[in-house]
């Protein structure tokens, strides 16, 4: 057994994985793979709302007031970026721990510093090339958990599970359970069995299960309205699992406005309306629309993710040699790949949960085969399959390391061109202090940006009618201090009418031709008509832009 002192342990465990990120941002940049980061961002630092919003109903739990405190005594910091970061880090040291600790039987110091650099780049990369929340959740609760089980009896260790689990919770509560159930099969080899991971899992379980009714007592009537909102909007939106199914002028008016993500009207997009004008189609969804899904997610598995999953058939090759029994090990492989079936075809399967469960996957399997080194199984098993075909495995492994660094390269490049657009359309919008932006339909402005850098063009004030953040209990007390109503069709009326009510700070309207024909329509349904004409492009070099500024003009509704 190769021998391996405390402190190279420590370079590989801690400052390597620090250096390959650093490299990584430096170099490659890193970029936000969503809008909902920025959203966020401009929600705790007040560009969204009427003051920094301090608490969202589904995730941030606890970290909304750090980060609120945060943007008002040095609104100049990427606050978000920071702590989003922070967290990922400590997810990129657990899971380094955990393989380090793994392969240290085998392989002496340099080449295990190659091995986790491999890693690195293949399986951990784009998780700081696309930044997002739900990958730092799903991983760091995975991560804690694994590197928890690894050392059963310790009991400083399980604390650092818990925290790492609980961190992840906090951050968004739906992909921490995930990442705890992808780490179970992994936990239970690395403890050695089941018995000895029991305290591990269920001490997990516990906390998450203690978390969830803690937040449900203590739910707001407001937070449990978003709730609710966000159950009834998800299957039709992120789901595609009902069907729209207008019945009266109100519905076709609403389902429009849901089908452009303009959530913010209350009266037009509710409950209600949802139960009434959706509909499941089971012969629809289970014969043309999940398979259709799983289709476009199986393809986009190979094209992205190819080296994971040779990794994965590698693994799988290994462990049909010899003929021990391997039940659990083929039951895990079903598990997983049902479950990432189940989420492609029925729920949701986006990259920032699909290379996470990929990630667990590999490292359950990694665990199976060689976590335990004075069993025959993995000591076995690798020198024969090294001897046979060495060569072969590490020619191809060289092949499909390069292919998949230009795609990296090529991804980088796509990035840093649409992050230039986008930041300079947002600087665009938001020339002029003090100047209020009315924005719809231009999500898209917000991903690509850079987790770590605050742009100083950041429109002052945003009135945002598109996405999520539209329906945020915020958005009624930004209305009431800009118009003095809370109902947000009549308060986009007398944003258009500011020099007649007596003001004369300037409106941007930033929409795109399909949200300009639905808010003109929406207003000419129960009162005067808004008609809004194209100026000019955001950025007057793309004329063929989706994103324009519109002049807004009251109409009275003819009768």
């Amino acid at each position: 057994m190769p021998r391996h002192s405390r402190f190279a342990i420590f370079l590989r465990v801690v400052l390597l994985p620090l250096g390959l990120i650093g490299s990584t941002v430096a170099g490659l940049g890193s970029y936000y793979e969503t809008s909902d980061e920025t959203a966020l961002a401009w929600l705790f630092n007040g560009t969204l709302a009427l003051k920094p919003v301090v608490s969202l109903p589904l995730y941030f739990h606890g970290y909304g007031h750090l980060l609120a405190a945060a943007y008002a005594a040095v609104p100049g910091v990427a606050w978000l970026g920071g702590l989003l970061g922070g967290l990922m880090a400590g997810a990129t040291v657990l899971a380094f721990a955990v393989l380090d600790r793994i392969l240290r039987p085998y392989l002496r110091p340099a080449p295990l510093a190659g091995v986790l650099m491999a890693f690195f780049a293949i399986c951990w990369l784009e998780h700081w090339l696309l930044f997002s929340h739900v990958r730092v959740a799903v991983l760091l609760a995975a991560a804690a958990l694994l590197f928890a089980a690894q050392r059963p009896g310790q009991r400083w260790a399980l604390a650092v599970g818990l925290l790492g689990l609980g961190a992840g919770w906090l951050l968004r509560p739906g992909p921490a359970v995930l990442g705890l159930a992808a780490a179970v099969p992994g936990a239970i080899w690395l403890a050695g069995g089941w018995r000895r991971a029991v305290p591990v899992v269920a001490g997990g379980a516990a906390l998450l299960v203690l978390a969830t009714g803690a937040a449900a007592a203590l739910q707001t009537p407001a937070q449990a309205r978003a709730q609710a909102r966000d159950g009834y909007l998800a299957p039709i939106l992120d789901f595609e699992q009902l069907r729209p199914q207008p019945r009266t002028a109100a519905d076709s008016l609403g389902t429009a406005a849901v089908s452009l993500w303009l959530l913010g009207d209350s009266t037009v997009v509710n409950e209600t309306f949802c139960r009434r004008a959706y509909r499941f189609d089971a012969p629809a969804f289970w014969l043309r629309v999940a398979p259709a899904k799983l289709r476009l997610r199986a393809g986009l598995l190979l094209r992205d993710y190819f080296p994971v999953l040779l990794l994965l058939a590698g693994t799988a090759v290994v462990a049909g040699r010899g003929g021990r029994p391997r039940r659990g090990f083929w039951l895990v492989q079903v598990g997983f790949g049902g479950a990432l079936a189940l989420l492609a075809g029925v729920l949701k399967l986006p990259p920032r949960l699909a290379l996470p469960i990929l990630d667990c996957w590999l490292l359950a399997n990694g665990a199976f085969l060689l976590a335990r080194p004075a069993d025959s199984r993995g000591a076995a098993l690798l020198p024969a399959f090294s001897r046979k075909a060495g060569g072969l495995v590490a020619g191809l492994g060289l092949v499909v390391f390069g292919l998949y660094g230009l795609k990296t390269l090529h991804r980088r490049q796509v990035l840093r061109a649409e992050r230039g657009r986008h930041e300079q359309a947002l600087r665009a919008i938001g020339i002029g202090a003090g100047r209020l932006v009315v924005m719809a339909g231009t999500t898209d402005l917000f991903k690509s940006l850079s987790p770590f850098r605050a742009d100083a063009a950041t429109p002052a004030s945003v009135l945002l009618l598109s996405g999520w953040p539209s329906h945020d209990a915020s958005q009624a007390a930004l209305r009431k201090a800009l118009s003095g109503t809370t109902d947000q069709t009549e308060c986009l009326r007398r944003l258009a009418n500011r020099p007649v009510i007596g003001t004369d700070v300037p409106v941007a309207w930033v929409l795109t031709p399909e949200t300009a024909a639905w808010l003109s329509r929406r207003t000419a349904f129960d009162g005067f008509q808004l008609l809004f004409s194209r100026q000019r492009p955001v950025l007057p070099a793309e004329a063929d832009s989706v994103f324009w500024l519109y002049r807004a003009e009251l109409q009275l509704k003819k009768m």
